[in-house]
C-alpha cells in the first residue's frame, strides 16, 4: 500500500494569528465604540439634568419674589444662564451660587450677599448692586456697564475680563484700580452673533 500524500496546510492554519488578531481588534473596536457611546449619553443627560435644575431654580426665584417674601435665601443654587432681569431682588442671599452667563440686566440687589458666588459672564448690565457683598465672588468677562457698585464689598473679588460699554462704566468703584476695562459695545455684539450655538 503506498503511503497518502501529505495534505496541504488548512486556511486556519495557515492564517491562525491574523484571524485572531483581527477578532481581538474588532472585540476592542466594539468596546470602544459602546464606551464612547455611553459616555455621550452620559454627558447629554447631565447636561440635560443641570438645564432642568437651573430652570426649576429659576422658576423657585420668580416665586419668591413675587410672594413678596422677606427672607430670599438662594444660597448654593445652580442658576447657569438664568433669565433674572429687572427682578427685585434686593437682600437676596445668593453666596455660592452658581450664575454663571446669568441675565441680571437692571436687577435690583441692594445690600445682596454674593460671596463666593460665580457670575462668571453674566450680564450685570444697569443693575443694582449697591451695598452688596460680593467677596471672593467670580465675575471673569461679567457686563458691568452703568452697573452700580457703590459701597459695595469687593474684597478679592475675581474681575478677569470684566468690561463695560465705553459710554457708561460701573458707578462707585475705581475701574482703574479694578481693572475693569472699556469695551465697544458692536464688539461685543458681535462676538454674541459669532457664537456658533446662535446659528
Amino acid at each position: 500500500m503506498s503511503p497518502s500524500p501529505d495534505r496541504p496546510p488548512s486556511f486556519w492554519s495557515r492564517n491562525r494569528d491574523e484571524l485572531i488578531m483581527q477578532a481581538i481588534g474588532g472585540l476592542l473596536l466594539a468596546a470602544l465604540v459602546s464606551l464612547a457611546i455611553s459616555w455621550i449619553d452620559y454627558n447629554r443627560d447631565v447636561q440635560r439634568a443641570a438645564r432642568d435644575e437651573s430652570l426649576s431654580n429659576s422658576l423657585f426665584v420668580r416665586q419668591a419674589v413675587m410672594s413678596e417674601r422677606e427672607l430670599l435665601p438662594f444660597s448654593s443654587l445652580y442658576l447657569d444662564s438664568a433669565q433674572l432681569s429687572g427682578l427685585a431682588l434686593a437682600g437676596a442671599d445668593f453666596s455660592d451660587a452658581v450664575l454663571v452667563g446669568a441675565e441680571l440686566k437692571r436687577t435690583d440687589l441692594t445690600g445682596a450677599t454674593l460671596d463666593e458666588a460665580d457670575l462668571t459672564g453674566a450680564d450685570l448690565s444697569h443693575a443694582v448692586l449697591a451695598g452688596a457683598s460680593l467677596a471672593e465672588a467670580d465675575l471673569s468677562d461679567a457686563d458691568l456697564t452703568g452697573t452700580d457698585l457703590t459701597g459695595a464689598d469687593l474684597t478679592s473679588t475675581t474681575l478677569t475680563g470684566a468690561y463695560f460699554a465705553d459710554d457708561a462704566p460701573p458707578a462707585g468703584v475705581d475701574i482703574d484700580a479694578l481693572g475693569i476695562s472699556a469695551k465697544d459695545v458692536d464688539e461685543a455684539d458681535a462676538d454674541d452673533d459669532d457664537d456658533p450655538e446662535d446659528d
